[in-house]
Parts: structure tokens; sequence; C-alpha cells
């Protein structure tokens, strides 16, 4: 994962050293497991006796996969609430520590994980799921006094333009649907106010039609983000006793920042808000470990291998906006329902 950092900020973290017991987890982030792209000259270090002083520091024990570049000044300012349209799927995971122009409209939007002067500590515990430690995975027990409903989990979403959710039976029944999927919808997409991509790859022998599907995604989103989201089917056929390639079996939620882990379903709740899955516990993945981000890369190569020979072999598989900051689809042209 990559962070964009300017040198206000940067100063800004460095003051925090003496008062934020988090700052040298922070700094081992960023030296352990991130490709940090410092948004100035690295002659100016030689002006600033506390950044070379810390820089002199910092470079010791690197990660033998992360790296430190200088002058990259990404994102191009003045920043703009739509500033993340144009990412690349790195770019749309990357971390964001920016002074200047437009900070607030681009933090707002909730696309990107981005911190103002003073939030640096802040962003990188967002990382860390709110554990003030260098923790990166959170697990909930389904049903326990701290998740008895969707809405408890709220507390670790984080900005994202990008759902994908990989589960065989998640649209299986609408009852599901609605009692689970739609609620977890909303919870994810709390922090987020622009317009996100959702692809959902499925069973096709075990999913509802898209034509009542589809209605119900975009409204639930839109009820939180105020935008109409984009929202994309893919099926594959996977019947008993015969092999399919395409088939995915391992249930799993990626976003820009996080990787879920939902057991042998996300279907964990009925209309009373019971539990009735037999499945003990979530599990949230952040992207900020090296080893995360690289499983979750694989994961998503894997997956456009998958499309691709979908769009050849059975075109009528994938319905929808084919819309996605992480996978590519052909003719991806919006369909009004």
């Amino acid at each position: 994962m990559d962070l964009y950092i300017d040198k206000a900020n940067l100063n800004s973290l460095i003051r925090q050293k003496s008062t934020n017991s988090l700052y040298f987890d922070c700094v081992k982030l960023m030296k352990k497991q991130l490709n940090v792209f410092f948004n100035f000259p690295k002659s100016e270090l030689k002006t600033n006796t506390n950044l070379m002083t810390w820089f002199m520091t910092m470079s010791q024990g690197v990660g033998s996969s992360n790296s430190f570049t200088f002058d990259s000044n990404f994102p191009v300012k003045p920043l703009k609430s739509n500033s993340a349209k144009s990412f690349s799927s790195e770019q749309l995971s990357s971390i964001y520590l920016l002074d200047g122009e437009g900070v607030d409209k681009f933090k707002n939007s909730g696309a990107v994980l981005i911190g103002a002067v003073g939030e640096e500590i802040d962003v990188f515990n967002k990382l860390f799921f709110n554990q003030d430690d260098y923790l990166f995975d959170k697990r909930w027990k389904i049903g326990g006094d701290d998740f008895m409903s969707w809405g408890d989990l709220k507390r670790c979403s984080l900005p994202l333009s990008d759902i994908i959710i990989i589960d065989p039976y998640v649209v299986s029944d609408i009852h599901s649907i609605k009692n689970n999927l739609l609620p977890y919808l909303k919870c994810l997409t709390d922090k987020t106010r622009s317009s996100v991509n959702i692809v959902i790859y499925t069973n096709r022998e075990k999913c509802v039609d898209y034509s009542e599907l589809s209605p119900l995604i975009r409204a639930a989103v839109k009820s939180v983000t105020n935008v109409k989201p984009n929202f994309t089917l893919v099926t594959f056929i996977q019947k008993r006793g015969v092999p399919s390639k395409q088939a995915e079996h391992d249930r799993t939620i990626l976003m820009n920042y996080d990787r879920i882990y939902t057991g042998e379903t996300i279907n964990f709740f009925n209309s009373d808000g019971e539990v009735i899955t037999n499945g003990r516990e979530i599990h949230y993945s952040s992207l900020a470990k090296d080893e995360n981000h690289r499983l979750a890369t694989t994961l998503i190569d894997d997956l456009q291998t998958n499309i691709k020979f979908l769009e050849v072999n059975n075109p009528i598989s994938i319905q929808g906006d084919k819309k996605s900051g992480y996978l590519k689809f052909k003719n991806a042209t919006p369909l009004h329902d």
C-alpha cells in the first residue's frame, strides 16, 4: 500500500512523537509496510533539522519490499471532491496525508482515506481498526455484546470507492438479503458520500434475479451516500458434482483498505435480529499490512481472469453497470433499471 504525505503533515506527525503513544507504531507502519511518497523534494530535508533527523532514523531497517520516493506531487492540487475519479486501483487503495486547498472537500467525499494536518495518527489508527495498537486484524463474535446488529460495525467502516463481495449464497434469498446484505452495505458505506462501485460474485444457481436485486442494492446504498451506486452482478455456474474453474468458495468482502472474512455466509440475522448462522466470528483484515495487500491483489487478479473467461464464454453471466476501480469489464455501459 502507498502513502502520499505533504511536508506540513510530516512535520505535524513528528511533533506528536512525545505526546501520542501511537506515534512509534505509525512510524513502524511507514517503515515496514508502506511505500512512502513524499510530496516535496529530498533537498528540503537539508533545510530542516527535524526532518533530516527523522528521515535518517526512518531509513534504517526499512522493509525489503518497501520504498521511499521524493517529489511525487500527487494528487494534483487544488483538490476537489471528485479528485479520486481518475485514480488507478493502486491510488484508490493509497493513504493521503495532505495540506492545502480543497483537502476538506476531498476528504468529505469519503472515496479514499485522507488526513489533513494534525490528523495523521488518527488516519493510521483507522487502519488498525481504532485499536490504538500495531494490529491489522479485528474479530467480533456474531451475536456477542459488541456485535448484535450490523450497525455495531460502523465504527470500523472506512472510506471507499469499491465493494467486491464474493459469496456463493449471499443473494440466494430475498429475506436474508433484506436482513443482512442491505443493512451491511449501509454499514460499510457509512463514511462515503460519493458513488460506490459494487460487484457481487456469486453462484447463479443460488441467486435471485438481477431485476429484483439491483433496485434494492441501489436504494440501500443511496440512502447513506446520497449518490446512486454502480452495481454489477457476476454469476458462475457451480452444480453439484460438476467442477468449475470460475467458482469461488471462500466468502470474502474486499474494499479499498480492508478485507472481511465472513465464515460460511453473511446471513447472520433474521428479521427479529436473532442469530441464524452456525458461524462464530466475523474477521476484519487491514490491507495496510503488506502481506494482506498482496493476497488481496492476487484475489483481484484471479477474479479478473474469471471475468475475462465469462465475458467470452458466457457473457450473460455479467449484468449491470460493469464499473469497478479494481476489475475491468468489456462494454462498460450503464444499464437503467
